[in-house]
């Protein structure tokens, strides 16, 4: 009996790993769906807080997939706290984003 075949990437040929988005697109962002609450939790309300339950418009740059092959979203949006707002850029789970209908 022969060796056994290891279990993963075997140097076969793969697509890119990044896709480049030029010009960047509008895209939803569902907060609620990227940073899930806690269930159950009692708390307080701090009307300076991060406000993390909204849908909020963003701009996608770039996609990108990860090892187990699902996609990401690099996208750029504003996250308000309180009456200010700060604009960050991560990856984002395709599945929580939408293309804007202009």
């Amino acid at each position: 009996m022969g060796e056994l075949q290891s279990i993963g990437y075997n140097g076969q040929p793969t697509a890119q790993a990044f896709r480049r988005v030029d010009p960047p697109i509008s895209v939803l962002v569902d907060l609620a769906a990227v940073f899930p609450r806690e269930p159950h939790r009692t708390g307080g309300y701090n009307p300076a807080g991060l406000q993390l339950h909204s849908v909020v418009e963003g701009r996608l740059s770039c996609w990108g997939t990860c090892e187990q092959g699902y996609w990401w979203g690099l996208v750029t949006y504003e996250i308000a706290y309180g009456a200010r707002r700060k604009a960050v850029t991560h990856w984002i789970p395709a599945w929580t984003l939408k293309r804007k209908a202009d």
